[in-house]
């Protein structure tokens, strides 16, 4: 889960930003560090299971006072959903039960005459016991 952790560290000039900017971006599970706040005193780390307690603790030791302020979830950008363009409308096949008996097949109900073939328009097979379908 990625989060955004808020701290308010007691910095002063641009060299202790840059330590403190240093320290917290070389901890584990950190991607991003940024500065923040009015006088430029908060870091906002992001990063996935980062140990928040020792993330403070280390900037106490290395920087200076160290304070959380918040740790929120971070929510993934939302995508603008792309127009939908309606899907061509197709008329419904039709199904007709059985299959064609032009194919030779063993439920043909009219015959199938290998040598001659059919000499009428195809028949389609109706009936309901027919054992491929």
């Amino acid at each position: 889960m990625k989060q955004k952790i808020l701290i308010r560290v007691s910095m002063t000039d641009d060299k202790t930003r840059a330590k403190a900017m240093k320290t917290a971006v070389q901890f584990k599970g950190v991607s991003g560090a940024e500065i923040k706040g009015d006088h430029r005193n908060q870091i906002e780390v992001t990063g996935v299971e980062v140990d928040i307690i020792c993330l403070t603790n280390t900037l106490r030791k290395k920087v200076a006072f160290a304070e959380l302020v918040s740790v929120n979830k971070v929510e993934p950008p939302k995508k603008p959903d792309e127009e939908k363009k309606p899907e061509a409308c197709y008329p419904p096949w039709y199904y007709v039960y059985g299959v064609p008996s032009s194919y030779a097949h063993p439920c043909d109900p009219y015959g199938y005459n290998g040598s001659r073939g059919y000499t009428e328009e195809p028949v389609y097979n109706n009936e309901p016991n027919c054992r491929i379908m």
